[in-house]
């Protein structure tokens, strides 16, 4: 009865736990989704009622749609996020593969540089970055806000331990059939890890779209500018005229996230298994 008591007692700190999480990780999304549909603006500072909509309607999204390039914006966070996204996976996956399976010199050194890469903060490369793409005249382009970016350390390690769990002898049976390493890597290996693919693309997809530092660094163009950064430079400082158009602004650029959750989130829940479709 004592080992059953410690039992549920344990129970409902670990659950009491979640829903504390929960709270902290809910509430400021219902508040900014509140205040972005809150036709009276003048009860989104007052909490709890800031909680629900006072007279909704939709005629903050009306006029952030009207009164900036919005479409524009949203444009330009997709394209920078996705070449992110493409160029992130096309580096990191054959790079992770070699880490594992191919033999070569000063390779654990060369995965405890990676390791130690991701522990240095990105304000470190800001300037070398910097010096580097205005030497190269790319400064104020989409290259320039995507490049640095495609060099992930993160995802290096994280699809090396997705290749690590792997059954070796599925992979050597294709070596005995006569599969290269290129074919072993995208016939079969790839196959096995797509859970972990599509983790890393959504990372990387989040990172890239909420990105506002690089950006706002080495962009000065306004119609190049991604959302993070647009949403900064147009709707906020002295001559702001509604903080209820940042929320809708805000919340209309969280929609796309939203959206790619829903499209991967069977990836997410899928277990990893040795089967190859």
């Amino acid at each position: 009865m004592r080992l059953t008591a410690m039992l549920r007692v344990s129970e409902s700190i670990r659950y009491s736990s979640l829903l504390f999480l929960a709270v902290f990780a809910i509430v400021p999304f219902i508040w900014v989704i509140s205040a972005a549909l809150a036709g009276d603006a003048s009860s989104i500072w007052n909490f709890p009622q800031a909680l629900w909509p006072v007279d909704p309607s939709f005629m903050w999204f009306k006029r952030v749609m009207d009164e900036i390039p919005l479409q524009h914006y949203l444009f330009n966070s997709l394209f920078m996020s996705l070449a992110t996204t493409l160029f992130v996976l096309l580096l990191t996956i054959p790079c992770a593969y070699a880490l594992v399976f191919l033999d070569f010199r000063w390779r654990n050194a060369l995965f405890i540089l990676f390791a130690i890469s991701i522990m240095l903060p990105s304000e470190l490369a800001l300037v070398p970055n910097f010096l580097t793409l205005s030497r190269l005249g790319w400064l104020d382009s989409y290259a320039a806000a995507v490049l640095p970016n495609i060099a992930s350390a993160f995802g290096v390690v994280f699809m090396r331990q997705a290749f690590q769990d792997l059954p070796r002898e599925t992979l050597d049976a294709a070596r005995v059939d006569g599969a290269g390493e290129w074919r072993v890597l995208i016939s079969v290996a790839m196959p096995m890890v797509k859970p972990m693919m599509a983790t890393l693309a959504v990372f990387s997809f989040v990172l890239a779209w909420n990105d506002y530092q690089w950006p706002a660094v080495v962009l000065k163009t306004r119609l190049k500018m991604p959302i993070s950064v647009a949403i900064y430079n147009d709707l906020t400082g002295p001559f702001a005229t509604s903080s209820s158009m940042v929320f809708a602004a805000l919340v209309l650029a969280i929609l796309p996230l939203l959206i790619l959750f829903i499209i991967c989130q069977k990836y997410f829940l899928s277990a990893p298994s040795g089967d190859i479709e």
